[in-house]
Parts: structure tokens; C-alpha cells; sequence
């Protein structure tokens, strides 16, 4: 059983060739996460402004497509399309890495989840804010607590 699931938001960066999601994106917070994630890994599910909710090893390939607000009310409008991918059970922390509109619809997504059962409402959940080395700062801490908040 997975305790801990991080949401992250995909990056404009990526690698030339498919890879698994979690290998593709290659922005600062994609960096951010390889320099602090623990031993043992979080589960990891990505949403991508083309494909939705994507497990991170999911296998993909580049593409170029940003998320606007526009983009993110087609995704909501059609939630269960973007968001039909199998997300792990028992989760107690959610971590959500990403801009406001990404996580505009990762919370969508979670409310869902939480209304068909699949993840507990009482799980607690956190959200990076502000700048972009602020985001950076707290999935850092958050991944380097991981093992602190287990004990």
C-alpha cells in the first residue's frame, strides 16, 4: 500500500524520444524531484495537458501542448476521460506539484476520487503556492519529510 501520492504538473521541457512520463518531462521541478525523491518512491501521477492523468510510468511520447485555462475547463468538462487511469489505494498524503490551473484540475480530480471512493477523504492533502522556487522548495521538503512523517 502506497502512503504518499505527488500530482505533478508536466513540463514544457521534455526528452527528444518516448519515455515513461516520470523520464520525459525534464523541468526544474522534474529535477527537483530526482535530487530529493526517498528510497523508497512516492507514487507518482502526472497530468499532462495532452493525455490528462498519467502514471509515471506510463510510456510517452513528446509533444507540445501547454495548459492554459482553457484547456484545463476541456478537462474538467470530460474529467472521466482525462482522469481514467488507475490511481493507487490506501493513499494518506497527497502532495500537488504544479501552477494554479494545473491544480485547479488536480483538485477536480480528487474530489472525484474521493466521491467514487478511491481515495479517502480524510487523507491530507498539500499544495505548492507562490513562484516557481517556492514550488521547487516545498517538493523538495516535502520528499526529503516523506520518511519523518511514516515513523
Amino acid at each position: 500500500m502506497q502512503k504518499h501520492l505527488i500530482l505533478m504538473a508536466c513540463s514544457a521541457t521534455k526528452a527528444a524520444t518516448p519515455s515513461p512520463a516520470i523520464d520525459l518531462y525534464q523541468g526544474v521541478m522534474y529535477s527537483t524531484f530526482r535530487a530529493n525523491v526517498p528510497f523508497e518512491p512516492p507514487a507518482v501521477i502526472i497530468l499532462s495537458a495532452l493525455h490528462g492523468f498519467v502514471p509515471a510510468e506510463r510510456v510517452i511520447e513528446p509533444y507540445e501542448l501547454r495548459m492554459t485555462d482553457a484547456r484545463a475547463d476541456e478537462m474538467l468538462a470530460d474529467l472521466p476521460d482525462f482522469d481514467a487511469s488507475a490511481w493507487p489505494a490506501g493513499v494518506r498524503s497527497i502532495f500537488l506539484a504544479g501552477g494554479k490551473t494545473y491544480r485547479r484540475v488536480m483538485r477536480a480530480a480528487l474530489d472525484r476520487r474521493v466521491r467514487l471512493g478511491g481515495i479517502d477523504a480524510d487523507a491530507t492533502i498539500t499544495e505548492t503556492a507562490g513562484g516557481i522556487g517556492y514550488q521547487r522548495a516545498q517538493l523538495g521538503a516535502y520528499l526529503r519529510n516523506m520518511g519523518a512523517c511514516d515513523a
